[in-house]
């Protein structure tokens, strides 16, 4: 039995008429009436009963009709599915991200703008480091990366997004809080709480070394994995943190305030990656929206160059 023999049938079946259905199939009625007698031979039934001048189905064939229906509408529905999917107006997407840096940066616009392109395209987001990301992306785990470091490997093509100040997150009570201006050296005897250095090794070290240029030595009393559970504790005054400028945005609902560390001189980068070498229909468009993005931060000045 071929997909042929159930088109024929349901035709027939539709226009109760061996004429009519070769009509509307563009065949001759003889080969059309040999499928259909090819098919009942294999089926072992008898699919048409006379009926006027046309045909009806026999119980056998109102059967087979709804069954016949269901499969080409299976098969119709796959061969969509994979031309679109070949096209790239379907399928998923998935994209590493830093921690504490998709929802405040500009992942969210970028992403808001594929949705609109490319509305039956899945996105699923997995947290991972930037070093994490680079990996992922030569093993194809991900297909794109949003972290806060240029990839080591050279294989990966980046673009920088935007670059925020790193300051201090301290709870709105706390002197610092309505301080003028503060130094690292303001934070010399502060209790600190921090990510753990696993969750981001390159962000964790740069701190410590750039509080030790000033001739600092942090008082780090806990490394507190969950971010939302960190800035509780920081609100609720059991110690100071890190964090990039956007979070000023973000903590404004709760009892916690960003503050800018004058000498401190680090900044955080939203760094988009991927391969160049893996780049399908799908991920394409995505990857143009992150190019104008990286444009259109660099002409406003929310990122220089290209670290690429």
């Amino acid at each position: 039995m071929e997909l042929r023999h159930l088109r024929y049938f349901v035709a027939i079946a539709e226009e109760e008429n061996f004429r009519r259905a070769a009509e509307k199939l563009h065949v001759s009625q003889s080969p059309l009436s040999r499928q259909m007698q090819q098919l009942e031979e294999e089926i072992g039934a008898e699919l048409f009963e006379p009926s006027g001048r046309g045909v009806k189905l026999t119980p056998a064939g109102r059967l087979l009709l709804d069954r016949a229906k269901a499969i080409l509408s299976d098969v119709d529905a796959a061969a969509r599915e994979v031309k679109e999917t070949a096209e790239g107006q379907i399928g998923t997407v998935t994209i590493g991200f830093e921690s504490g840096s998709a929802y405040v940066g500009p992942l969210s616009t970028i992403l808001t703008r594929f949705r609109k392109q490319a509305p039956r395209v899945n996105v699923e987001l997995v947290p991972m480091s930037s070093a994490q990301q680079w990996d992922a992306l030569g093993a194809g785990q991900i297909s794109l990366g949003y972290g806060n470091y240029v990839p080591d490997d050279s294989s990966l093509e980046s673009v920088v997004l935007a670059r925020h100040r790193l300051g201090i997150v301290v709870p709105k009570q706390h002197p610092l809080a309505t301080a003028s201006r503060i130094k690292v050296k303001d934070l010399a005897t502060e209790p600190m709480l921090m990510d753990p250095r696993k969750s981001n090794p390159r962000l964790y070290d740069d701190i410590i070394a750039a509080v030790r240029a000033r001739g600092v030595t942090l008082n780090v009393t806990a490394e507190i994995l969950d971010g939302e559970a960190l800035l509780t504790l920081v609100a609720s005054g059991f110690g100071l943190t890190f964090g990039a400028e956007p979070a000023a945005r973000f903590l404004a609902v709760g009892t916690a305030i960003w503050k800018p560390v004058s000498d401190l001189g680090l900044e955080m980068r939203n760094i988009a990656m991927w391969r160049p070498d893996a780049q399908s229909l799908l991920l394409r468009p995505l990857i143009d929206l992150v190019r104008d993005e990286a444009r259109r931060a660099r002409a406003t000045g929310q990122a220089k160059g290209n670290p690429t």
